[in-house]
């Protein structure tokens, strides 16, 4: 795994992001949204969590698609942003610490957010935790050998960095075991290239993310 920081506590972390969501609402693309959706079987009226909101773009399109949404992220100013999308069910906290009860939801999403945690083991454990044992849960982190980046590494000897407080990379099965060892089976992995179709020509590992689909262990 490949880690850069700048930070190191929940306070320098929370004011990063507050100072980032101050000047930008950043965010993926609606395609994404849609793909992570489907892939934990979300249907009209499900309410799904989503651990790292941000500024609300996959709760907005959940609702759109006949869902609730209910929200969770470290910086106010990113739920300020979501609220103002008309978003209400939002909640001030750190992923690795989710004031929800056990098994509470059946559709839990963390798209590109653990990778920035302070302690992603942790954030993942809770992932599980707040996990329905018949639920399923997405999570989208970045891959250490994306194709984009080993052309960087070619031309400019810097690795990947994705400009964060805390930035994290890993290949696939390094994320898998992170994941599992928290208490989750993963029972898929597909491939994010930021919807560029072409880049599928690049073998699985060289993806840009992989989103993960993973149900409760069993005992977990």
């Amino acid at each position: 795994m490949i880690e850069r920081r700048t930070v190191t506590t929940l306070a320098e972390l929370r004011a990063a992001y507050d100072a980032l969501f101050e000047r930008v609402e950043f965010g993926e693309k609606a395609a994404l949204y849609r793909l992570a959706l489907g892939l934990v079987e979300a249907t009209p009226g499900d309410v799904v969590l989503d651990v790292g909101c941000g500024a609300g773009q996959l709760l907005a399109c959940a609702r759109d698609l006949g869902l609730r949404g209910v929200g969770v992220d470290i910086s106010g100013r990113a739920l300020a942003r979501a609220r103002a999308r008309g978003l209400p069910d939002l909640v001030l906290a750190q992923g690795e610490r989710l004031p929800l009860r056990d098994a509470s939801f059946r559709r839990v999403l963390c798209l590109g957010n653990l990778e920035h945690f302070l302690d992603p083991a942790a954030g993942a454990r809770e992932l599980a935790r707040v996990l329905a044992p018949d639920g399923r849960c997405a999570v989208l982190l970045p891959n250490a050998y994306y194709s984009g980046d080993l052309w960087r590494v070619i031309r400019t000897g810097r690795g990947p960095d994705h400009h964060q407080a805390i930035d994290r990379f890993a290949t696939c099965e390094e994320w898998r075991d992170l994941l599992e060892a928290a208490g989750l089976r993963v029972l898929r992995v597909a491939r994010w290239d930021k919807g560029k179709l072409w880049k599928r020509v690049f073998p699985f590992h060289l993806a840009y993310h992989f989103l993960f689909l993973a149900s409760r262990a069993e005992g977990a």
